[in-house]
């Protein structure tokens, strides 16, 4: 079997071994009944560990698509069909309601999502709240009164649930929340894993040497938001970890979405006297707002600014310099809850599950690595001399 894994791809290596074989069975490829290599097999010819693989095969067994027979090995099942329009049957329709259509990770998990509905014969109804309040309730309540079987929903900012939400998880609607959680509510939910990713990103500035470093995040998003706060809690345990003092004089808040021109909030932070020389952006939106404010007041990047964001959106292997980031699978988020969804429609009564998916530090010019390289790797050569 040809080795899967790509060095260099957002996807971690388990994602790409899951979306391998889920595209093979989805499009025939692999039929029903086809028997899969087992876990050594798979280990040994894409060079990883077994453990790595046996990660990847449970999400396709509880996802429905493999099967596993004791002492025989794992199969392709058999996948229902997808619906054919019939006048006789009603369509089985599921919700989805998601933030803003120009925002990636609304674009990307609505992607993920259509691939599974479609695939298991379920109708799509999309809309989006626009981080309203109103619009998301309104939005809930038109949904079920259409007889939706169940909904996939990206929660508010502030995520405070409302009634129509409070109704709809009292009445065992099903309902899988993605990206972000409500703590509030007990309920299956789909994220990154936020504050591990977090953590990685802050511990690579510790390890290229900086010792005063910053986490900026939006005004459209604050603690109150799960994923903004867990980014925080793995930015802070990194600084635990490395006995470094947390200063809350480092935290920039309430920055708004990147503008054109200046001068703005961005021009504020790098004009402190007390910037620090690395700052741990949130997202890669603010992580570009930093980026655009250091040029504009001539600061050189990484030398004087190291920044890493968070998201690996489309732009950011194309700044300059290009940016260090958090790669996180939306695809992924998308297609594990229409499958935890669909599954809760059809009988599925487990107990809730709570699915952080692996996050991926891209190592790109922006924090400064070249710098750190140009200095150690002379001084190894000076050593081995």
């Amino acid at each position: 079997m040809q080795n899967l894994y790509k060095d260099g791809e957002g996807l971690t290596i388990y994602a790409q071994l899951v979306a391998h074989f889920r595209e093979s069975i989805l499009s025939g490829a692999l039929p029903v009944g086809s028997r899969v290599p087992n876990e050594l097999e798979l280990a040994r010819d894409n060079r990883i560990s077994r453990g790595t693989v046996r990660q990847a095969m449970n999400i396709l067994v509880n996802e429905g698509l493999l099967e596993r027979t004791p002492g025989r090995g794992t199969y392709v099942r058999q996948l229902p069909q997808p619906a054919q329009p019939d006048p006789k049957l009603p369509l089985k329709w599921i919700g989805l309601l998601l933030s803003q259509p120009v925002f990636q990770i609304s674009i990307d998990i609505l992607l993920g999502v259509e691939q599974i509905a479609r695939a298991r014969g379920y109708e799509l109804s999309l809309t989006y709240t626009e981080e309203s309040q109103v619009q998301q309730d309104r939005d809930i309540e038109r949904l079920i009164d259409n007889d939706v079987a169940g909904l996939i929903l990206l929660p508010l900012s502030n995520p405070i649930p409302g009634e129509p939400l409070k109704k709809l998880v009292a009445g065992k609607v099903p309902l899988v929340l993605v990206d972000r959680y409500i703590p509030e509510l007990d309920t299956d939910y789909v994220v990154s894993d936020n504050e591990g990713g977090a953590y990685r990103a802050t511990e690579h500035l510790i390890i290229l040497g900086q010792r005063r470093i910053g986490f900026a995040y939006s005004n459209a998003a604050n603690f109150q938001t799960t994923s903004v706060r867990d980014r925080w809690q793995g930015y802070r345990k990194a600084l635990e970890h490395y006995n470094l003092a947390y200063d809350e004089s480092l935290l920039f808040p309430d920055l708004p979405l990147p503008l054109s021109g200046g001068p703005n909030e961005y021009d504020r932070v790098i004009q402190r006297p007390d910037r620090p020389k690395a700052i741990f952006a949130v997202n890669d939106s603010v992580a570009l707002g930093l980026i655009q404010a250091a040029q504009r007041n001539d600061l050189k990047l990484p030398e004087e600014l190291a920044v890493v964001g968070f998201d690996d959106l489309s732009f950011a292997a194309y700044l300059t310099p290009p940016l260090t980031t958090v790669a996180q699978s939306r695809l992924e988020i998308g297609i594990r809850a229409a499958n935890l969804l669909i599954n809760r429609i059809e009988g599925d009564t487990g107990p809730y599950q709570h699915v952080e998916l692996p996050t991926n530090l891209l190592v790109r010019a922006s924090c400064g690595v070249h710098l750190h390289l140009e200095q150690t790797v002379p001084q190894a050569i000076a050593g081995a001399l």
